[in-house]
This record gives C-alpha cells, sequence and structure tokens, in this order.
C-alpha cells in the first residue's frame, strides 16, 4: 500500500497539529453571536456570524470577519450559539483519548459533515498512525492518495470550453482538479487576500474532496475523473445572460448552471437573490449621499453615513454566501456526472439531480459550511408542502413531476425543499437502497415527447422506486418522522455543546 504510506507519511506533523488545535480552540471563545438581521419594511433577512455588542441609543454593532456592521437593536434577533470549533475541540479531545479508530472515524466524517474539511483529514491521519491495518481506514488513505493528485492539463477541455462560450481572451486559472475560465479583474480580497478566481477554485477543490470523502465514509468509494473538470466564471451578468439566452435554456433568476452534454458549469460573479436585490437599490440611494451630508453637517449624519457602509458590506457578504452556495450546488451537479452516478447519457430525473445537489449544498453563510447542511430556509422550502396529501407526498415527488407542476405555478422552490428533504432522509436512512435506486434508474429509456410519455416515465420512476425500497408507506411515515426530529445545524450545536 505504497499509495496509504505516501498520504499518510508525515504522521509526526499530524500529531503535533492535533494537539496544537486542540489547544489552540481550547483558548479561544466556545460562542459565538448569530445576527439574524431583516431589512427594514420587508421580510427579507440575513444570517451573520460574529460577536455584537449592543450601543446606547438602540443600535448595535456586529463585528463580522468581513468588517463591521451596525444596526437599529430592533431590527436584529441575536442566538448566542457555540461554534463549529467548540465543539469539535470537545469531540477531538474525546476522539484522542479513546484512542478508538471507529470514534475517530466518526468524529472525521462529523468534522467533514460540518465543513472542517481540513480538521477532518488530520483525524483520518491520526487513525491511521493508530491502527494502519484497519480496512476503512485503507481504504481511505487509498482514496486521498488519488484526490491529492493532480490531473494531466487537457488542451482539448480547454478549446473546447473556450469555443462554447466565445471565450479566447478570457483569462486561465487551474487547480488540481478544475481549470476555470474567467474574465474578471485580478483584485485581491483584502480579508482572504486571494482573488475571486482563486476563491472560486479553493471552493471547488473543498467540495471536490468533500463529494468523494461524504460517499466514501458510507462505504461507496467512487472513481475520481482523470481529466480536469471546466468551470467558466463571469464577470458581468450580461455576458451570463446572454450565454444563457444563446443556449436557450429559459433560466432567467439563475446564477449558474451546468451543461452534462458539454461538461461545463457557467457562473455569473454576483448576485441574484431578493435580498442582494433590495440591498443594491439601497447602495444606490444612499449614492453620492454621504458627501452631501458631510458638505451640509446634516443631523444624524453620522448614523446614516454608518448604514450606508453597512448596507455596502451586506452586499459583499450576500454575494459572497450566494456565490458559495451556487458554486457548491452546480459543482455536484458536475461531479455526478463524472463518477457514474449519473451518467450524462442516462435519463435524467430532476428530484434525483436537485435533491443531491441541493444536499451538498452550502448554506448561505459567506463560508463552505460542509454536508448536509440543515437551515430554516431548507426547512421553509420543505414545509411549504409538507402537509398536502399529493403534493407533498413520496410518489409525487418521485414520479418527478413535482417540478413541472411547481414550475408552472410560478415557483420550483417547494420542490426544491421536497426533493432536499427526502435526499437528506434517504442518504442518512436507507443509503445503500438509494444507490441502488440511482443504479436501477440509468436503465431506464423513456424519451419525454408528450404527456404519455411524460406519465409513462413517471409509473416507471414510481415503480423502480417501490422495488428498491419496499413498502412506499412505511417509508413515509419513517421519512415524516425524521423530518419532524430534524434540527437545524445552529439548533444542533447548541445541544452538542452541553
Amino acid at each position: 500500500m505504497r499509495s496509504c504510506v505516501h498520504f499518510f507519511s508525515n504522521i509526526a506533523v499530524h500529531a503535533a497539529f492535533i494537539c496544537c488545535a486542540a489547544l489552540f480552540l481550547s483558548l479561544n471563545p466556545c460562542r459565538a453571536d448569530y445576527t439574524l438581521y431583516t431589512l427594514p419594511g420587508s421580510d427579507l433577512s440575513i444570517m451573520l456570524e460574529g460577536s455584537v455588542t449592543y450601543n446606547p441609543g438602540g443600535t448595535a454593532t456586529h463585528r463580522h470577519p468581513r468588517g463591521s456592521l451596525y444596526f437599529n437593536a430592533k431590527d436584529i434577533q441575536v442566538l448566542k450559539l457555540p461554534t463549529t470549533e467548540a465543539v469539535f475541540a470537545k469531540k477531538l479531545r474525546e476522539a484522542t483519548q479513546s484512542k478508538d479508530v471507529d470514534t475517530m472515524l466518526e468524529t472525521a466524517k462529523w468534522a467533514l459533515h460540518n465543513g472542517l474539511l481540513d480538521e477532518c483529514k488530520t483525524l483520518l491521519s491520526a487513525a491511521w498512525k493508530l491502527d494502519s491495518s484497519h480496512a476503512k481506514i485503507r481504504k481511505l488513505a487509498g482514496l486521498m492518495y488519488y484526490l491529492n493528485r493532480p490531473v494531466t492539463n487537457n488542451s482539448t477541455i480547454e478549446a473546447s470550453a473556450r469555443e462554447l462560450v466565445g471565450g479566447k481572451s478570457m483569462q486561465l486559472s487551474r487547480s488540481k482538479h478544475f481549470f476555470l475560465l474567467h474574465d474578471g479583474d485580478n483584485e485581491k480580497d483584502p480579508r482572504t487576500r486571494k482573488t475571486r478566481p482563486e476563491m472560486r477554485l479553493e471552493l471547488l477543490e473543498k467540495v471536490y474532496e468533500s463529494y468523494f470523502l461524504t460517499f466514501a465514509f458510507e462505504g461507496l468509494f467512487l472513481r475520481p475523473p482523470t481529466d480536469p473538470l471546466a468551470v467558466v466564471l463571469f464577470s458581468q451578468h450580461a455576458d451570463f445572460m446572454q450565454m444563457e439566452k444563446r443556449l436557450g435554456m429559459g433560466l432567467r433568476q439563475v446564477a449558474g448552471f451546468y451543461l452534462p452534454k458539454e461538461n461545463i458549469s457557467i457562473f455569473y460573479d454576483s448576485g441574484t437573490t431578493p435580498m442582494f436585490q433590495q440591498l443594491q437599490k439601497l447602495n444606490e440611494m444612499f449614492d453620492g449621499m454621504e458627501k452631501d451630508i458631510r458638505r451640509n453637517r446634516v443631523q444624524g449624519g453620522g448614523e446614516l453615513i454608518r448604514f450606508a457602509n453597512t448596507i455596502e458590506l451586506l452586499i459583499d457578504i450576500e454575494r459572497e454566501s450566494e456565490d458559495i452556495s451556487v458554486v457548491s450546488h452546480e459543482a455536484v451537479h458536475q461531479l455526478a456526472g463524472n463518477t457514474d452516478l449519473f451518467p450524462s447519457d442516462g435519463v435524467f430525473v430532476r428530484w434525483v439531480h436537485e435533491g443531491l445537489a441541493s444536499f451538498f449544498e452550502s448554506s448561505k453563510m459567506a463560508r463552505w459550511s460542509g454536508v448536509g447542511v440543515v437551515d430554516r430556509d431548507r426547512i421553509g422550502y420543505y414545509r411549504v408542502l409538507e402537509g398536502d396529501p399529493i403534493r407533498g407526498g413520496i410518489e409525487f415527488i418521485v414520479s418527478d413531476l413535482g417540478f413541472t407542476i411547481e414550475g408552472m405555478l410560478g415557483n420550483q422552490l417547494p420542490a426544491y425543499g421536497q426533493a432536499w428533504a427526502l435526499t437528506h432522509f434517504l442518504f442518512h436512512e436507507r443509503f445503500d437502497q438509494l444507490i441502488k435506486f440511482y443504479r436501477e434508474i440509468q436503465s431506464i429509456d423513456i424519451e419525454v415527447t408528450d404527456g404519455e410519455s411524460l406519465k409513462a416515465k413517471a409509473e416507471k420512476l414510481v415503480s423502480t422506486f417501490d422495488e428498491c425500497f419496499g413498502d412506499r408507506t412505511t417509508l413515509e411515515l419513517e421519512w415524516r418522522r425524521y423530518m419532524r426530529s430534524l434540527r437545524t445545524d445552529m439548533e444542533r450545536l447548541a445541544e452538542e455543546i452541553r
């Protein structure tokens, strides 16, 4: 097992890192403030992580990693919760003290699912040191060896991508497993000291490793692709929409999409959410106001200037949050098509594809938050149809009619919510049967051209699902109980530190 030895060669360094990490985390605050800010005059809200100080006069200062924001105290709700790092520190101490490989693997899995990818890999190294003969450790070591190897550059793929998007003059950036065509500037972010292309590639690599490790922890070792994956990042919304129009996809309110036939993901480097658009309007309103306030010494002008600066910072946070959410979602579509999980030439089942991509999609917190995220938005989308005996039932979801019907009604978010919720349950509770279902639907050969073929496809999907999962009535009861007991990540963090 030279590959295992190669990956886990510097064990002393990994062990020292664990000791230092535990010490560092124990010396840092165990709790953080999570601020839910509701934009005045709307029902739009954004969640921010940091620390809050209440000021005289009914204002509050939220210190975010990207800067300080100033709010009217009545516009925010503040939750004091343990940080993910604090919970991990507790689990890390317990795992290292146990000297049990399985406990260390469970802790590594927890770290992976909660966005602590480096900590996950470090624990895998420590588990290897503890027992290098452990079957799962050996397989994980072999997987990591391949994940750490850069793929060979492919000029043909690059040329095809440039031709598709008219990107002869676009810049090219590479990482171990992706190449990124982009047309933006290379100005570095003041916080990360990285350009936006560098930040996008770093995120793509996190999603890449997390994707393979997530399946591996469940016992399924997917084969990494041997060619680089192509990604395009437009800096201008007009260029992105022109590309979408040329492809005739009929998409409007999207920030990215994946083309399975061409095997390319395409993104727009900005925001499309209602919150972002409303913040942009406010920013435009405040544009130029600062000079007038300073020149005319307007009473209360300082507070208006601080609010204007807060809006500007919120735009930056919301844009980064959406970018991370969209990129992680579309990257999983691309990975699934390149690891034979959902071959590009197989039948397209919308709820299957969107359910898995939503399962891996990062939450909108301006950082990579891990796999299987449960937040109030996802739960909220699911609950829209939870009580509907038809549109909220497993048969309707599995038939793949949900996205069509909800699209006709003007809002597909409830369909995404149902696909995410069912996938979340099956991934955690019926994983082997879910993978079997993924394999079985690849043999369905029904081209949808009219109502009859659509009905035939729906019936075949439901019958295949029943063959894989058995009694659907019992499964539905289990799913409903699972969803009622499902807690958001913040609720779970609050409980785990006790």
